[in-house]
């Protein structure tokens, strides 16, 4: 009950603190906040894709980390490279199965 009634009173300060501005068009955030609104983004997906790469399945093994982060590197290097989303999704994907595969052959289990 202690976890539904946190997450119902987070959620209402989420909303009337975005609202607000809403409803007042000479009412602004600070300027400090301002500055930092474009960061919350890159910092959100960060929080994100991070655990998912280096701990696919919750916890740290090489069989689990190595590959996915290989596969991150591969993706952003050709998304870098090619400036095309799909070509770093899909070399990354590629670079994935491949490094599972090698694995496989190798003995290591998942």
């Amino acid at each position: 009950m202690l976890e539904l009634v946190a997450v119902l009173v987070s959620g209402l300060v989420t909303f009337v603190t975005r609202v607000v501005f809403l409803l007042d068009r000479r009412l602004r955030p600070p300027k400090r906040v301002v500055r930092y609104l474009p960061l919350i983004g890159p910092a959100v997906l960060a929080a994100i894709a991070v655990p998912g790469i280096l701990a696919p399945r919750g916890e740290l093994t090489w069989a689990e980390s190595v590959p996915a982060l290989v596969a991150a590197v591969v993706s952003w290097l050709l998304w870098r490279w090619s400036r095309q989303t799909w070509v770093g999704l899909l070399g990354g994907l590629v670079s994935w199965w491949g490094m599972l595969a090698l694995l496989a052959l190798l003995g290591v289990s998942r």
